[in-house]
């Protein structure tokens, strides 16, 4: 597996991302799945949504404890199902990890997130220096609090980010208001949740999956435990996806 380490300057702030091959992490031209099909999303599996577990200490309102998913099947509210994204960690329950039956989560209630759904989706920090375009240099973020275009606390990193003092800030965590991306500019990914892949035209991005056992069911693919799910940029809704370099991955 290659890494490598991205020294990017905002103003007078330096932002690392680091670039692996888990949750959170970007394809780059040398990554062993580059090139993979991909597929996407159909049938019982649609729509796409993103809700929160509301387990932090202050109930019905979305706190830095509470637990983010991407779930498949159906809008949220609904309740947490088997293959199910977990986009945050809070103890064992790890950023990038599928839910299983059994799982001390499976069939907890999903609740909506906060900010509407215009608002509320994937976002990017623009710090490649090909200002408006996305880039491998380019950090993710899930927004989930109002306003909308700027980092606040708890939004939840869906890269890793390095501060200037050398703290690792890892994909699943959530943004604080002392921290160095707090109160920055970012641009849509993929907003209007919950969404039915291929998605509305003005998204750059779109959510596919890698269909290792090739399995189908009435001609549409079958999202599997063992299917790693991207964020699959760019986007054309023409033609069938492959995993390509600045893809994001979302599956540990």
């Amino acid at each position: 597996m290659s890494s490598s380490t991205l020294y990017l300057t905002v103003g007078f702030v330096i932002l690392i991302g680091v670039a692996s091959a888990g949750f959170g992490s970007k394809v780059d031209n040398t990554s062993p799945d580059l090139g993979y099909p991909l597929v996407d999303f159909g049938g019982y599996q649609v729509p796409i949504d993103i809700g929160y577990r509301d387990t932090g200490s202050n109930p019905h309102i979305f706190d830095k404890d509470d637990m983010v998913y991407l779930h498949f099947g159906s809008a949220v509210p609904a309740e947490i199902s088997a293959n199910d994204i977990r986009l945050t960690t809070r103890g064992e329950l790890k950023a990038g990890t599928k839910v299983k039956e059994g799982d001390i989560d499976y069939g907890k209630n999903l609740k909506p997130l906060p900010a509407p759904p215009m608002t509320a989706g994937i976002y990017f920090m623009d710090l490649g220096g090909s200002s408006p375009g996305y880039d491998f240099e380019d950090l993710i973020y899930l927004k989930i609090l109002l306003p909308g275009g700027i980092t606040v606390t708890n939004d939840v990193r869906l890269s890793d980010v390095m501060e200037k003092t050398g703290t690792l800030l890892p994909a699943g965590t959530k943004v604080l208001d002392y921290n160095d991306d707090h109160n920055r500019l970012i641009i849509p990914m993929i907003i209007g949740f919950p969404i039915y892949p291929p998605v509305w035209q003005e998204s750059i991005a779109t959510i596919r999956f890698y269909n290792v056992k090739g399995n189908t069911m009435n001609g549409i693919p079958i999202y599997d435990y063992e299917d790693p799910v991207y964020i699959d940029v760019p986007f054309s809704p023409l033609s069938p996806g492959v995993v390509s370099v600045n893809d994001v991955r979302l599956t540990a």
